[in-house]
């Protein structure tokens, strides 16, 4: 009887050393993967790190452009360059085209009815500027809003507030 007691002693004291050290190597791996996240963390903060500095470069060029742009003023005297290089209608190649074409029996005697010379519609040179999320969550947190408020705002999740603060400070 104590050799049976024995036996299934033995065997359930090797199961149990069978299920730890199955324990043990998923702690292992779960150890592991918690590492390889950290460095894919850490990669991601370094990149979105980089990519926040070049937009506030780009901003900053930005800034200057526009900071040069109001500098110029342009002169309202002077005609444009396309003005002056443009081809009277008398000079067009079209009316010679026209006036090839015609032989001399054909032609009438209508009035010729000068049309004004084309002018091209001016277009507005104002850009539109939008304002990204992160300026957006600057300046709502600047007004005293919370991370909160801020994320229902403007329909981000607060982790990305946090972020956009994080990279400000």
């Amino acid at each position: 009887m104590t050799i049976v007691l024995l036996v299934l002693s033995l065997a359930i004291h090797l199961f149990t050393f069978f299920v730890l050290i199955l324990f043990y190597q998923q702690m292992q791996k779960v150890k592991e993967e918690r590492s390889d996240l950290y460095g894919v963390r850490e990669d991601m903060e370094e990149l979105l790190s980089r990519y926040t500095d070049e937009m506030k470069q780009e901003n900053q060029e930005l800034k200057q452009y526009f900071a040069d742009q109001k500098n110029v003023q342009p002169t309202e005297t002077a005609p444009p360059e396309a003005m002056k290089n443009r081809v009277s209608p008398q000079e067009s190649p079209f009316n010679m085209e026209k006036q090839e074409i015609h032989s001399p029996s054909f032609v009438t005697e209508e009035e010729d009815v000068e049309e004004p010379a084309y002018v091209p519609p001016l277009t507005d040179n104002a850009d539109k500027v939008e304002s990204s999320d992160q300026a957006k969550v600057l300046s709502l947190s600047s007004q005293g809003y919370t991370r909160d408020e801020i994320a229902k705002k403007l329909d981000i999740g607060k982790g990305e507030v946090d972020l956009f603060l994080k990279f400000y400070q």
